[in-house]
């Protein structure tokens, strides 16, 4: 078994089993990387609160012998409190987060996409009325990133469908508040 550790955020958590949870992170030093994190779903465990969505952690993980890396230890380093009680900013970071698991290659570190995501994440709770001009730049600044379009060429069409064209997956988390604001 080798050991290793990285800083990174979750971007997306699924339940596995009766107590485990298999949680995605974007990470500075190893880009996408998926590690299941055991008990984690107990109410006795200590590492629950570490392990919410969009939090920045330090975290430590084991390989094993198959594909899927474990949980050792986990640190946070920030839960961006600030702006999580609120729905519409909670909303922005799926999206992001939702872009960036889909539009990434597993362990491929990008530093520059780790910079942009936790950027983001700093700037979600002052952002104001130009926060969908802000949520399309950074969409856009990760498919340029990625390579997929041009540096030097803007984008004025609707950005999501850009990010499902790339990814071929419907993009989930835009929708989110139009259906919640019918009911």
């Amino acid at each position: 078994m080798k050991k290793f550790n990285f800083t990174g955020v979750v971007i997306s958590r699924r339940n596995v089993g009766e107590a485990d949870k298999l949680i995605t992170f974007y990470s500075l030093e190893m880009g996408k990387i998926t590690l299941r994190a055991g008990g984690v779903r107990k109410i006795t465990s200590k590492r629950a609160g570490s392990l919410e969505l969009f939090n920045l952690v330090r975290a430590s993980g084991v390989s094993g012998r198959g594909q899927i890396f474990t949980l050792t230890e986990v640190q946070l380093l920030n839960s961006y409190s600030s702006w999580k009680g609120q729905l519409g900013r909670v909303n922005l970071a799926y999206q992001v987060s939702e872009a960036v698991a889909r539009l990434t290659p597993d362990s491929e570190p990008h530093p520059e996409v780790y910079t942009l995501l936790t950027g983001y994440l700093d700037s979600i709770s002052s952002l104001g009325d130009d926060w969908q001009q802000q949520t399309s730049d950074f969409l856009l600044q990760l498919l340029v990133i990625l390579g997929f379009w041009p540096e030097d060429k803007s984008y004025s069409g609707d950005i999501y469908a850009l990010v499902e064209s790339v990814s071929n997956q419907k993009f989930n988390s835009s929708q989110v508040l139009r259906k919640i604001s019918k009911w």
